[in-house]
């Protein structure tokens, strides 16, 4: 019981300090790091196309390593949008919806984190592709709501 409150206490420590750490960030900044975040989410994403394509064969440690890369990259991102983070000396690509309707922006930035964590636990090709479906629909449902197309 002792353990566990612990490790709550230590999980809401770091939460605090993430979100004091985003709200310190300047505009540039926080675009800047979410930018670098959604690049790392990007490239897990194109391990899983190679599988999906049959450009590479299906390695559960690939997927996991992947999953678990991209699940990280989704947590950090989501603290990166801070309000008056729209605009900066840097280009963005986000929408101001993200923070007028940041309840359904931060619903989905958490089912695709969970998708992503799910994904750590396939091991066998059969679970890979439905698991996949759950990620592409998340990133693709975000990018149409939340994000401008780049040029």
């Amino acid at each position: 019981m002792k353990t566990t409150r612990t490790h709550i206490l230590g999980l809401a420590a770091v939460a605090t300090v993430v979100a004091i750490s985003a709200v310190a960030m300047t505009a540039t900044e926080a675009i800047e790091q979410r930018q670098l975040e959604m690049k790392g989410v990007y490239e897990s994403m194109k391990s899983f196309a190679a599988i999906a394509r049959k450009e590479q064969p299906f390695d559960a440690e690939v997927v996991q390593a992947s999953a678990a890369s991209m699940a990280d990259h989704l947590a950090k991102a989501a603290e990166l949008f801070p309000e008056g983070s729209l605009e900066g000396e840097v280009q963005t690509w986000a929408k101001p919806e993200i923070w007028t309707d940041r309840e359904r922006f931060d619903e989905l930035m958490t089912s695709t984190h969970q998708a992503a964590v799910e994904m750590q636990s396939v091991t066998e090709v059969q679970a890979f592709m439905p698991a996949l479906g759950k990620i592409g629909n998340g990133c693709k449902s975000c990018h149409e709501m939340y994000r401008l197309p780049k040029d």
